[in-house]
């Protein structure tokens, strides 16, 4: 009976802690939030601009009605994926910069089997082009996992240089060997249509790109905290020193991390040429690899804190463009929220006081 009496107050003690981690992360949110939009309103009103027409205006571009938020949840897909891609990086204590370069191999290489093979039925044509973006992106880790593991050197800067090359690497490709020339502007042919994706709703681009997205979250949720390779992954990222001295494999890790993270933000790179563009474009990404490190960050780097923070900066960078359309607000003033989310999130101002004042109240 003393044991049973012991197990309960234990359990409910475990319960209210878990209550308030929860509470405490977001209540947390909520005020970065609040004062991001703040400092975007101030700003806004310095430049002689009304912030709530703007930020009306904002919402009506992201969920005005049933195609905005579809368009809106299909923005947020690239957004999920990458990420994913920075998460799993950042887990194992990767930094891995080179999000952008790898979301343009990849989509590249997606768009190549999209046009070169025509004659494939689509149950085999879009399975190989998000394969072929899979390891396009993949592919694209290897020269900073030689660099890292043959010298260690540190991938900070060869990622971040990697960037450069695959952007312009891929402008020669679609400029030159790969250029069609029936294009407007400079870009690959057209993929087949055996490899496009089906759209979910007609009138909207949203398709079955973000039913991949959203199962891939929970597949990533399982492989990193249900998996034997995961949890490797997750002690590395913790400490490399006490991990190989446990015995654990500390570059397979590595190595696993890396090519995954690059697979990932690749398979996006796929979903975005066979979804909505259909052939590669140079510029094609306004910076989504940038976002997918500073959704990453946000979510801590939980897959399933991805997706509302993916599917808010979808939101933002849909809804932009109306307010800018119908306010003249710029759409710096949505990057200045972001950086805004993003410094609040890194430096924790509030956390522990948050924290401090639920336990004092629920415990």
């Amino acid at each position: 009976m003393i044991k049973n009496f012991f197990d309960k107050a234990k359990n409910s003690h475990t319960w209210k802690e878990n209550l308030v981690n929860l509470t405490t992360q977001l209540l947390n949110y909520l005020i970065i939030l609040i004062i991001a939009l703040f400092i975007g309103a101030v700003v806004m009103f310095l430049s002689g601009k009304d912030p709530i027409a703007a930020y009306a205006a904002l919402w009506q571009g992201a969920f005005g009605n049933g195609y905005r938020f579809a368009d809106t949840l299909d923005r947020s897909v690239i957004m999920i994926l990458a990420g994913i891609a920075g998460s799993i990086a950042f887990r194992t204590n990767i930094t891995n910069l080179g999000l952008e370069g790898q979301l343009y191999i990849g989509a590249f290489a997606a768009a190549w089997a999209g046009f070169t093979f025509t004659n494939l039925p689509a149950i085999v044509h879009i399975p190989l082009c998000m394969i072929a973006g899979i390891i396009g992106g993949a592919l694209w880790t290897l020269p900073v996992l030689y660099l890292k593991m043959r010298w260690k050197i540190p991938e900070l800067v060869p990622t971040l240089m990697l960037n450069y090359i695959a952007i312009r690497l891929t402008d020669y490709l679609i400029a030159f060997p790969f250029r069609d020339p029936a294009a407007p502007m400079a870009g690959s042919p057209l993929i087949a249509a055996s490899a496009k994706l089906p759209k979910l709703i007609k009138g909207s681009t949203i398709n079955i790109g973000f039913i991949i997205a959203i199962v891939l979250i929970f597949v990533t949720y399982w492989f990193l905290f249900k998996t034997k390779i995961g949890y490797e992954l997750r002690m590395v990222g913790l400490n490399q020193d006490f991990a190989a001295a446990a015995g654990l494999p500390v570059k397979r890790s590595i190595f696993l991390a890396m090519t995954l993270s690059g697979g990932v933000i690749g398979l996006g790179g796929a979903l975005m040429i066979q979804g909505f563009f259909g052939r590669f474009l140079g510029g094609f990404s306004s910076g989504y690899g940038w976002d997918g490190f500073m959704i990453a960050i946000i979510a801590q780097n939980h897959p399933f804190a991805v997706f509302p923070t993916a599917l808010f900066y979808g939101a933002l960078a849909n809804g932009a463009l109306t307010m800018q359309s119908v306010t003249g607000v710029p759409q710096a003033v949505v990057a200045m929220v972001k950086g805004t989310l993003v410094l609040f999130v890194t430096v924790k101002v509030f956390v522990e006081n948050i924290r401090k004042g639920l336990r004092k109240w629920a415990m």
